[in-house]
């Protein structure tokens, strides 16, 4: 399961209070610790990312229809979730997972690839174990047991391929001093809980075990695929869900090269699981063109708006961006609005830049107010780093898209552009802007010098 936010846990005993001190405000931005379901700070962003029936949509390709509750799922889905890095992609799984949960629904196993793994080094063996690991703690905290005979066949994989192969004697010592008390599922629980740890914690070893894994992989994915079905027989017996839904956090943060790997190279290994299954994924992968079809590749958690296309602006997205800020620093800590909407406008709509430029302001106030000298060096700031990777190329095409927002680029430049945020999608995908802040750039400047008007900006 991912982890409890520390903060969400202690504002949940008393009324909920932004904090009203910019060191205060310091210490409580998080950039990687997404919103539990019930914290304080969340905002409901559906309408203004235009994203209302993205719930709905994930829902009936796992065969669910939220409405009416009429549930006829698919033997094995594998679905990734798009979206640009930091746009509330965990934050609006979690809510997901609270109401897909349920005893006529799903029993969701959550996996969070940061907190149990590595993911600057991740391949499918990693996640497969992870997931291994989950559903057995997830089956065994609902109390729902499969039969004897579902686990032996998992538990002979691992003594038979891992524990007796040269590579697993160092685990085979470990195991045989640490978990031996124990049976059945509480048995497997532990033991995989082991094996994933060893995949975080020794590198050397990883690439073993990585490599017992990959020799025998078609007999563990016959051992994984015997235990899902007989746990979802057993959840149903016990009325705690129909099916199991995994939700695999985590994976949108690979690198490049580990990004290829994992969702092209390794595929068929990922789809050798007959299960219904949830990944995050970049939204620059979207469009690069090489992912199999058996991969379902078309949901996208839209960006917040802060304007249409046509250069109108969009109320309800700027009203969400400014109730996120407002979550986390008292409206007394600025000087004016007018500091609110500058904020507001040069995040583009992302909730992490938003508090990027947050945390920049609360470093550069002179005093226990956010002012607009403040939040100008702040903008600057932010812009700085953008300016580090760009290139004049990239500021010609940037000015391009701005001025024709329906422009169809999907080359590796406009690709990178995207993984690195300097260009933002909204409207799944129908249109692009630049980030707000690259537009303060010289460069971008001088590049949009030599456009034809722009129509209208965020």
């Amino acid at each position: 399961m991912w982890p409890t936010n520390t903060h969400a846990t202690t504002m949940s005993t008393m009324p909920y209070q932004p904090p009203r001190h910019v060191l205060e405000v310091l210490q409580r931005i998080e950039y990687e610790a997404p919103l539990t379901a019930d914290d304080p700070r969340y905002v409901d962003t559906r309408e203004a990312r235009g994203s209302q029936r993205t719930l709905d949509r994930l829902a009936r390709k796992f065969g669910l229809l939220l409405s009416t509750g009429d549930f006829l799922p698919p033997t094995k889905k594998h679905v990734l979730f798009f979206g640009h890095t930091g746009s509330g992609k965990t934050t609006e799984l979690r809510r997901y997972a609270r109401d897909l949960n349920g005893a006529q629904r799903f029993l969701v196993v959550e996996v969070d690839i940061g907190a149990t793994l590595d993911h600057n080094n991740l391949q499918y063996a990693d996640t497969l174990m992870a997931m291994a690991r989950s559903l057995l703690g997830a089956l065994d905290a609902a109390g729902v047991h499969p039969r004897s005979s579902a686990l032996a066949e998992l538990e002979n994989w691992f003594n038979e391929r891992v524990l007796s192969s040269e590579e697993g004697r160092e685990f085979r010592a470990e195991v045989e001093t640490g978990v031996q008390a124990k049976t059945g599922l509480p048995f497997l629980a532990e033991l995989f809980a082991r094996f994933t740890a060893a995949f975080r914690t020794n590198v050397a070893y990883k690439d073993s075990l990585r490599r017992v894994i990959r020799n025998s992989f078609s007999q563990f994915a016959e051992a994984f695929n015997t235990l899902l079905r007989d746990g979802e027989e057993a959840l149903v017996a016990a009325g705690k869900g129909r099916r199991v839904l995994f939700m695999i956090d985590g994976t949108d943060k690979l690198r490049s090269e580990d990004r290829l790997r994992f969702f092209v190279h390794d595929a068929e290994q990922l789809l050798a699981i007959d299960a219904h299954v949830v990944y995050t994924a970049p939204l620059s992968l979207k469009y690069e063109g090489n992912l199999t079809n058996r991969l379902d590749a078309d949901l996208v958690l839209p960006m917040i708006k802060l304007g249409e296309r046509d250069g109108s602006r969009c109320a309800a997205g700027a009203r969400a961006v400014k109730d996120i800020l407002l979550k986390r620093a008292d409206r007394s800590l600025f000087a004016s609005e007018r500091e609110i909407e500058r904020l507001v406008e040069h995040c583009g709509g992302h909730p992490r830049e938003l508090l990027k430029l947050l945390k920049l302001c609360c470093e550069f106030a002179e005093e226990d107010s956010i002012d607009a000298r403040t939040v100008e060096q702040a903008i600057a700031q932010l812009a700085s780093e953008y300016r580090r990777f760009l290139e004049p190329d990239d500021y010609r095409l940037l000015a391009q898209l701005d001025r024709d927002a329906i422009h169809a680029g999907n080359d590796e430049r406009t690709r990178r552009l995207l993984y690195h945020l300097a260009l933002l999608e909204y409207n799944d995908g129908a249109w692009r802007r630049s980030h707000p802040v690259v537009r303060t750039l010289e460069g971008y400047r001088l590049a949009a010098a030599e456009q034809p008007p722009q129509r209208g900006a965020l």
